[in-house]
């Protein structure tokens, strides 16, 4: 078990976009950095986790455990999202048992990983395009691009997308709830009147075809 310190709160970071991910990942030369880069970006690793990774009855389990103020993570299935089919050709769980992932210390993924990019010239150029537009670009980007795209794609609530990820759903709102604007609260109720609406119409017709 990884034993995790609590830190202070960071500086905000951002999400990276799905065309940077395909940008990246066909930019990276090195086979086991690649991997690792789509690792992350498909799953919303942290870069620790890539080295507490394993095949379970043929998934991919994160069995990463960090100790925190808020709770203790816990080993966990690696799922896919729904609106990212532009990875399945990437075949990342059937990969994994004969693709090497570059060698990294216990403890140190997060400065293995970032100073890799930062010696990638395109992701320097993709630091530089995010500041310009007030943003900052980390390694973590990956894991808050499968944030983002969980909660505004794929519309998953909060309590899912956190056990998806391996937190608890406190440290899951403090970190995204930003994103939660009153464009998303308007959908989110138009689509619940929507499908209440539905319901109420098919209780109506069963209703009306009893007595018939």
């Amino acid at each position: 078990m990884f034993v995790g310190r609590s830190r202070a709160a960071k500086a905000i970071t951002t999400s990276l976009e799905v065309e940077h991910i395909l940008a990246m990942v066909q930019a990276i030369p090195d086979p086991r950095w690649r991997f690792a880069f789509q690792l992350m970006a498909v799953y919303g690793l942290r870069p620790e986790e890539l080295q507490h990774l394993q095949i379970r009855q043929g998934r991919l389990w994160c069995k990463y455990e960090m100790v925190a103020s808020r709770g203790k993570t816990r080993p966990r299935l690696l799922r896919v999202l729904p609106c990212d089919d532009w990875a399945d050709g990437w075949s990342l769980e059937a990969r994994f048992s004969t693709q090497k992932l570059p060698p990294m210390q216990p403890g140190l993924g997060g400065g293995y990983v970032g100073h890799y990019l930062m010696n990638r010239p395109l992701w320097k150029e993709l630091r530089r395009e995010y500041e310009a537009n007030g943003e900052k670009l980390v390694p973590y980007s990956c894991r808050h691009g499968y944030a983002h795209r969980a909660h505004v794609v794929c519309d998953l609530p909060p309590k899912v997308v956190a056990a998806a990820m391996g937190h608890s759903v406190q440290t899951h709102l403090a970190a995204y709830s930003r994103w939660c604007g009153d464009d998303m609260v308007d959908d989110a109720f138009a689509k619940a009147e929507q499908r209440l609406g539905q319901d109420l119409r098919a209780q109506s017709s069963a209703a009306q075809s009893r007595t018939a």
